[in-house]
């Protein structure tokens, strides 16, 4: 796991004078992120100095050697590669044995010599996590990709008629970029939607996909793989066969996971995901060493109360297989102290205390649990767009399902039951086009919870909506979409469940759960993580399952009064394939959304004199001058809501945060974001107060501003997903 960052001017009048000037650019990107490879760097320059490429190392594969950039033995072809390639040492024996000749023992060399012997070509032999750059000097051409899932980041902008490519938005100031707010992109949070980010003009290459430019400045994006799901036909295995073949891919993916040069460990909370990885990790070590033994590293909360807190989960469940057991137990000061690092490391706003907690967490090379929800179908919402459609494969299974009267009647109920957790919310996603922006994808409802995370409108100044519109980041999920995955929707072609699936796996997943809780919280403390369950043989096996094995219908009858009564397993297959290596209790456990939760749930704290650490920090750096730097935030809004959270905070009995403080930590994140970056203040153009758009919140609302936020946000949610 590393950090690159690259550069290529088409114009050659354009690029440095000398080589030196271009080198000491690149090392001053490569310090930016070094965090991400604090073990050594390395840089290239092309001989006509229009092509640079640099690199940092975190050494975990051949310790010794392994440097980067990369190159042919010719000198033609030159890369920098980040991440993880698996299964390197067969593939390598076959290009060896076509003639390559490989300068190292480090896996990343597989890039030079698939791409010599494949071109573009090369990706059906890469299986792993990376991101790369590659330069053909020959054909002065730049080739960069990023992996299936977008477990490692991959940046670009052309900036001053120049292509830069990196690891991290930071590496670009060191190479002349100059940030600007993408004010488009923060009213509807492309950040987490699509491929945008909060900077104008810096794109994240999407998952999947791959980039070439070249001497004529012709940029061309292109997508070499992507998540697809089956047609609804008959079911070619049994259910047992299923079961046995998701066990054989989730063992073979964690196999190939565990091979490092430097220790293991394994993240472990209180749900299945992790605990199966650990269960798994150690089965297969012990099958070499019966000695063998993991180290586990779990987030606690003691103080917050058992419903909150998973440690005592985690701690028998490490006991069941032997594992060594470390608890890491934050206290809100910590949580606190960390979020400026998470908002810069994550490079977007934050809105919970995922990403430090995260970030806290961080120590060793691990496996973790991510991506086991957008597989196998975890999360609680997935059930709703589950039930919108039948699924006719069941039957061939023997599987039962509700009929289509008692499906209208779960769901009804479900879209008027306020859900049981609700972390990360910060607004109502219920626009005016929410209904066109659900026909896009077939009438599924996840993707406005996803919307949910966009910020209200009120919160932006009248003069930009004018510009912009209201948020609506359902429809940016939509539209971010191609026309096959929409026509897919639309057609039935895929279960809705599925369409859901591929919506999450798109958005939360690459750009919430990958960035902030997975990637770069690893990587702001030099960690390399390796999740399993994103390795694409094993998700597209899953994919060809039917929905009714992801999430199972349990059909229970009354047998006085004939009455059938509902209930739903989430990740049944995934359950039923694992549970020889979980505990009971892990087995039968639902899921729980992941928290770093406040160590006082269910306490309202009345006129506090003494403020807690969040209220702290908001107190101190929300302010009328930091809010208005930012050029776009509407301090007139924000002004009640900071005073009405300051006098009667609450910490809801889930362990989330306060709706408000939510809110106010988003904010925050901006004017972090804003100091650490150097953003000049957005500059709209003011309009005459006849044409500004209605505020609903004013400086003399601020009395009863406590009481109208809880009642508007809590209610909020609830609209949602109906």
């Amino acid at each position: 796991m590393c950090g690159i960052s690259a550069v290529y001017y088409p114009d050659p009048v354009a690029s440095p004078n000398d080589a030196d000037s271009l080198k000491v650019a690149l090392e001053d990107s490569l310090q930016a992120i070094q965090h991400r490879g604090p073990d050594s760097y390395g840089t290239y320059i092309s001989p006509d100095r229009r092509v640079g490429l640099g690199h940092v190392r975190l050494s975990i594969i051949d310790l010794a050697h392994g440097q980067q950039p990369l190159s042919d033995e010719d000198e033609v072809i030159h890369c920098v590669v980040n991440g993880e390639l698996y299964d390197y040492a067969n593939i390598r024996s076959d290009l060896e044995a076509k003639g390559s000749i490989f300068k190292t023992q480090s896996d990343s060399e597989l890039v030079v010599q698939l791409y010599k012997h494949h071109g573009v070509d090369l990706f059906p032999l890469l299986r792993g996590e990376f991101a790369f750059v590659l330069y053909d000097k020959r054909r002065h051409l730049l080739f960069s990709a990023r992996d299936r899932f977008g477990i490692k980041p991959l940046y670009y902008t052309l900036s001053g008629g120049r292509l830069l490519l990196a690891s991290e938005a930071k590496a670009f100031p060191a190479l002349g970029w100059k940030p600007e707010w993408d004010l488009e992109s923060i009213v509807n949070n492309g950040n987490l939607t699509d491929d945008r980010t909060i900077f104008k003009g810096v794109f994240k290459l999407p998952p999947g996909q791959y980039l070439t430019f070249d001497r004529f400045a012709r940029l061309k994006t292109v997508t070499y793989w992507d998540l697809t799901y089956e047609k609804p036909a008959a079911p070619i295995q049994s259910l047992d066969e299923m079961v046995m073949s998701v066990r054989d891919h989730l063992t073979e993916a964690v196999k190939l996971r565990l091979r490092s040069d430097v220790p293991l460990a394994v993240y472990l909370s209180g749900g299945i995901d992790s605990a199966v990885v650990a269960g798994l990790a150690t089965s297969i070590l012990r099958k070499t060493n019966p000695d063998a033994k993991l180290t586990t590293f779990t987030l606690a909360f003691p103080d917050a109360g058992d419903k909150v807190d998973e440690g005592p989960i985690a701690r028998r469940m490490a006991a069941s297989i032997g594992a060594d057991f470390i608890t890491v137990e934050p206290s809100e000061a910590d949580l606190v102290n960390t979020i400026d690092q998470c908002v810069y490391h994550s490079e977007g706003p934050i809105s919970s205390f995922h990403g430090p907690g995260k970030i806290i967490l961080s120590k060793f090379v691990v496996l973790s649990g991510e991506g086991s929800d957008e597989i196998f179908g975890g999360y609680a919402s997935l059930l709703l767009d589950y039930l919108r459609q039948p699924d006719h494969l069941a039957e061939d299974l023997n599987i039962p399902t509700p009929s289509a009267i008692e499906r209208d009647a779960i769901l009804h109920k479900l879209e008027n039951t306020p859900p049981s957790q609700d972390h990360l919310s910060i607004s109502d996603s219920s626009f005016s086009d929410a209904k066109v922006a659900r026909s896009m994808l077939g009438g599924i409802c996840s993707h406005r919870l996803y919307a949910s995370m966009t910020p209200p409108g009120e919160i932006f100044l009248p003069t930009l909506l004018q510009k912009t519109g209201q948020p609506d980041g359902t429809r940016a999920v939509a539209e971010g979409f191609d026309g096959r995955v929409r026509h897919n929707a639309q057609s039935g072609h895929w279960h809705s469940l599925h369409t859901a699936l591929y919506t999450v796996s798109k958005t939360q997943m690459p750009n919430f759960v990958l960035n902030q809780e997975g990637e770069r919280a690893e990587m702001a403390n030099s960690l390399e993580g390796r999740p399993p369950f994103l390795d694409h043989k094993l998700v597209e096996y899953v994919n060809t399952l039917p929905p009714s094995v992801k999430i199972m219908p349990i059909c229970e009858k009354n047998e006085e009064t004939g009455e059938k009564s509902w209930s739903f397993v989430e990740k049944w297959i995934l359950r039923q394939a694992v549970k020889p290596y979980v505990t009971d209790e892990l087995f039968n456990r639902k899921k729980a959304q992941y928290n770093a939760p406040l160590a006082r749930p269910g306490k309202i704290v009345q006129n506090a004199a003494r403020l807690s650490p969040l209220q702290e920090v908001f107190r101190a750096r929300l302010n009328r001058a930091t809010v208005e730097r930012l050029g776009w935030a509407n301090w007139r809004v924000i002004e009640p809501i900071l005073s009405s959270y300051l006098a009667t905070p609450e910490s809801p009995t889930d362990g989330g945060l306060d709706r408000r403080a939510r809110l106010l930590l988003y904010l925050l994140s901006f004017v972090i974001l804003q100091e650490r970056f150097n953003v000049p203040s957005a500059q709209l153009r003011p309009r005459e107060a006849k044409h500004a758009v209605r505020v609903s919140w004013t400086a003399s609302s601020v009395s009863s501003a406590g009481v109208k936020v809880a009642e508007d946000l809590n209610s909020q949610l609830r609209r949602i997903l109906v």
